[in-house]
């Protein structure tokens, strides 16, 4: 399975492409939707990284995937900016699908 980036960092992007991860960049809510929803047609991509802003401001797209899904496994990926104020993602997407707190 290969792993793909949606994000709205050039740097993200780039690091990504050094470890052979493909991905593009968008700077809208339509553009985010056209690659979301041909990454989701692409059966043989496993991972979904996704920058946090877009998912903030994509969540119920993202969700609906994430609860109803088993592939492609979306996470965040965030950029050099966005690292000093990570949460823990992962559990809280847990703690949102199964109602348990980690």
């Amino acid at each position: 399975m290969k792993t793909y980036v949606i994000c709205d960092n050039l740097d993200t992007l780039t690091g990504l492409r050094l470890v052979g991860i493909e991905g593009e960049i968008v700077g809208s809510n339509q553009e985010f939707m056209e690659a979301f929803n041909k990454v989701l047609a692409d059966k043989s991509i496993g991972i979904l990284f996704i920058s946090p802003s877009l998912i903030d401001s994509n969540q119920d797209a993202v969700n609906e995937v994430r609860f109803n899904r088993s592939t492609p496994l979306i996470t965040t990926v965030q950029g050099a900016h966005e690292y000093q104020n990570a949460t823990n993602t992962i559990a809280e997407t847990i703690q949102h699908a199964i109602g348990i707190q980690l």
